[in-house]
């Protein structure tokens, strides 16, 4: 008996999809409701932006109007502060004017008396004299020159010779005078001793040494007993003796000496001959005495005293020891005060200076006078000449 079997298909059911429209539905949905809530946020963003900047609008404005107001008051103030120091600059430029054209109308005058006058050259020599006294004053004062500044004297006293003014001989007479206690000053001779002590420290290097010796004492009773009398240890020592001399120096070691060491004391010496031109060259008496002690005691040291050379030397040294190289200058200032003295008086009796005076005026009619002018005024007389001539 045969079964049939009978095969039904199964048939499965796919699920349905979901619309796409509902999709973009909601989406459309989300996006206006972004759009208004942003729209809705930003509102009252837009007002609080708008309100600031009025304010700050505002703000600018009040600035401006304070700012036109100050510069207002600055140019008011300013107008105000400056008018009167510009009417006294006008004041004082119209008195440096005046004072401007009197210099020049007094240049003028001077110039035409020149030329006037061009055979009177005694107040060019005037004026050498008193630079050459002036000379003498610094070269003794200042340079402790007494050679030079009795030259510039003398030149002085050629010059006042040749103008022959018998109005001069009081001048004269104290340049003289002068002269004369310039030329009783007793001073060192420093220009000699500087090329004596040049030499000496040219030739340092080459002075002689101290050298090693003995001195010879009288022969024991031993060594003039004969030969025969003498043991052979007393013969033999005697023999040794005439070969061997033993040097020595209490003192100093120079014969013991390396080269190097006496390069050396050569080059001390010329280091302390030069400390002594030094201060001859300052006129320092101290500290010169005080140097040449030490060269003294350096030669006798380590140098051979009975040298000619370094007995010169010695001897050179001593006789500068006791030299005042600051003694007492005299004063010669007498004549150049004389002659500015006189100066002055020609100055004053000139006739540029008798233009310079004013008559008084009546106070009604006084011009009013600045500080300048008053200051100028009353000065003295050198001084005021000296401003005429600036």
């Amino acid at each position: 008996m045969s079964t049939e079997t009978e095969v039904q298909p199964v048939v499965t059911k796919t699920p349905k999809p979901k619309p796409k429209k509902r999709r973009f539905l909601w989406l459309f949905l989300f996006l206006i409701l972004l759009l208004g809530g942003t729209i809705i946020l930003s509102y009252p963003l837009g007002q609080q932006f708008e309100r600031s900047q009025q304010a700050l609008q505002q703000q600018v404005n009040l600035l401006n109007t304070q700012v036109v107001t100050l510069q207002t008051e600055l140019q008011a103030s300013q107008s105000q502060d400056h008018q009167a120091p510009l009417n006294s600059l006008q004041a004082l430029f119209k008195g440096l004017s005046k004072q401007q054209q009197d210099l020049e109308s007094q240049l003028t005058y001077l110039v035409r008396q020149i030329e006037q006058q061009p055979q009177n050259n005694e107040d060019w020599k005037l004026a050498e004299i008193q630079y050459l006294l002036k000379i003498a004053l610094q070269r003794l004062q200042l340079a402790y020159d007494p050679e030079s500044a009795l030259a510039a004297l003398k030149a002085a006293d050629q010059r006042l010779q040749y103008l022959n003014k018998p109005t001069l001989f009081q001048l004269r007479t104290q340049l003289l005078e002068d002269i004369k206690r310039l030329e009783a000053l007793e001073g060192p001779d420093t220009e000699r001793l500087v090329v004596s002590l040049s030499q000496y420290i040219a030739k340092a290097d080459q002075l002689p040494l101290l050298k090693a010796h003995y001195e010879a004492s009288l022969p024991t009773p031993e060594e003039t007993m004969p030969v025969e009398a003498l043991s052979w240890q007393e013969w033999g020592w005697q023999t040794v003796k005439q070969f061997l001399v033993i040097r020595y120096n209490k003192e100093a070691d120079t014969g013991f000496m390396s080269p190097g060491q006496k390069a050396l004391v050569g080059q001390i010496l010329h280091l302390r001959l030069e400390n002594v031109r030094f201060f001859l060259l300052r006129h320092d008496t101290q500290n010169f005495a005080a140097s040449l002690t030490s060269v003294r005691d350096w030669l006798k040291r380590y140098y051979d005293q009975n040298e000619k050379t370094v007995k010169a030397l010695q001897q050179d040294l001593m006789a500068m020891q006791n030299t005042d190289l600051n003694p007492p200058l005299p004063n010669i200032s007498g004549s150049f005060n004389l002659l500015q003295n006189i100066l002055a008086s020609k100055f004053e009796a000139s006739p540029m200076r008798q233009k310079e005076t004013i008559p008084p005026t009546s106070p009604s009619k006084a011009a009013p006078v600045s500080t300048e002018e008053s200051e100028t005024s009353s000065l003295p007389p050198v001084t005021q000449r000296e401003v005429v001539a600036q």
